[in-house]
């Protein structure tokens, strides 16, 4: 399995795109060098991991950019736009909003929390109580249009993160979990000063699960970091960040811990050093044990020639790492089903299935936030995927349960045939 990892890209509205686009060079240099990696490697990226700092400032017109961008990263690698899994940072929050005293003061109650027993507790109350989550959450309203595409918005109390599945080469699972460390993000962040909310505990022992976990802050950006990376380093065996700018590998017994270089840092910044991860992961199954077989990939900028270049650990150009497994046998799979779903409410999809049908729902989805409003409104109407309790959901709720819905009812050939008919026909360019 091959990951492809990326952070802190700070598309800069007015900047990313202009003909004043200084990062223009760093993400032609970019692409060139992954798709020499993929084939060198000799394969595609399975997930495409961007931890973070999407935006620049949450402008609606940084993640359109962002959003082409990643089509191009996709397309270059040789892997679908249904890879992609993203959560948000520190500059994916609208700090307009966070500058409101109210969300201030939700911010300072929290942190006037000292005791770090009462902490889970007092972070589980706001995000319960309807104001106080709505306050938390609306800086992130942009991201959260974004990333609904992809089936990673965030909608609390019961989705304050992103999980997705994938199959190893022994048939065992990665767990890919994402967590928000920016829901008490704002102009005044310093270290120590940040959270992420109690459902990041939940990550647990599986059998034939290997679990990776993504945040956007590292631990030392965290008030409750110490409690987190206690928990991670037994239950987490790959570790991955941004914010930081900084590439780091750290080796533990159980575990690997991977931080990125920003893909677009600040150019003000000393030791200004773009880079970009890839991550090859293998089970190895030899004798009675199992082992998780790590090579990162770390690709950093170099200056004179401008180019991408590995950072080496010694002699060699990636850092490996193997870390044991537990026994596992794999399970006989059970018999086929015929069962049709009945057309039933889809629950918030806080947990979503893994299967052909979610593949395709996920190509489908890109497709379909690509559309106006307008006909997004028609073809849910159209297909009956609205119900009546979606009135009171924001925007992109409303549309995230309207795909479900149409997995969910067995209507994902429907649903493609109405979002082909909406999708304006691209017409050759005339020759010259």
């Amino acid at each position: 399995m091959l990951i492809l990892h990326l952070s802190d890209i700070h598309f800069k509205n007015g900047e990313a795109g202009s003909p004043m686009d200084q990062d223009h060079h760093v993400r032609t240099v970019l692409l060139r060098d992954l798709r020499q990696q993929c084939e060198t490697i000799g394969a595609t990226p399975d997930v495409v991991l961007v931890s973070g700092d999407i935006a620049y400032a949450g402008d609606a017109d940084e993640y359109d950019f962002a959003q082409k961008w990643l089509e191009e990263v996709c397309k270059t690698a040789g892997c679908d736009t249904s890879t992609i899994m993203v959560i948000p940072g520190n500059h994916d929050v609208q700090q307009t909003i966070t500058k409101k005293h109210l969300v201030q003061a939700i911010h300072n109650d929290i942190k006037a929390t000292a005791d770090s027993k009462l902490l889970p507790g007092k972070l589980a109350q706001l995000l319960h109580e309807e104001d106080s989550r709505d306050w938390l959450y609306r800086s992130i309203e942009n991201y959260n249009d974004f990333a609904t595409q992809y089936f990673c918005d965030l909608l609390p109390p019961d989705r304050t993160t992103v999980e997705r599945r994938f199959e190893l080469n022994d048939g065992s699972t990665l767990c890919i979990t994402g967590l928000n460390s920016a829901f008490v993000s704002s102009q005044n962040d310093k270290e120590r000063s940040l959270y992420v909310d109690p459902s990041a505990q939940r990550i647990t022992h599986e059998d034939g699960v290997t679990h990776v976990v993504m945040c956007h802050h590292p631990y030392n950006w965290l008030a409750n970091g110490q409690q987190l990376e206690d928990h991670l380093n037994v239950v987490s065996k790959i570790q991955i960040f941004g914010h930081e700018h900084t590439n780091r590998v750290v080796l533990g017994r159980d575990w690997i811990r991977v931080a990125a270089s920003a893909a677009h840092p600040d150019r003000r910044e000393d030791g200004w050093e773009p880079g970009y991860n890839l991550l090859e992961l293998s089970v190895d199954t030899e004798g009675n044990s199992r082992t998780l077989d790590i090579k990162a990939h770390i690709r950093v900028w170099q200056n004179r020639p401008t180019q991408f270049v590995a950072k080496m650990d010694g002699a060699a150009d990636h850092f490996s790492q193997s870390i044991a497994l537990e026994a596992w046998t794999a399970p006989q799979a059970p018999p086929k089903s015929d069962h049709v779903a009945e057309a039933s409410a889809v629950p918030d999809g806080t947990v979503i299935e893994e299967d052909a049908s979610m593949t395709s729902l996920r190509t489908l989805s890109i497709r379909y936030f690509k559309l106006t409003f307008s006909k997004k409104l028609e073809i849910a109407g159209s297909l009956e995927l609205f119900e009546e309790a979606d009135t009171k959901l924001p925007d992109h709720e409303r549309f995230r349960r309207v795909l479900l819905r149409a997995r969910e009812r067995n209507l994902l050939d429907e649903l493609k045939a109405a979002i082909d008919a909406a999708t304006p026909v691209k017409l050759p360019e005339q020759e010259q």
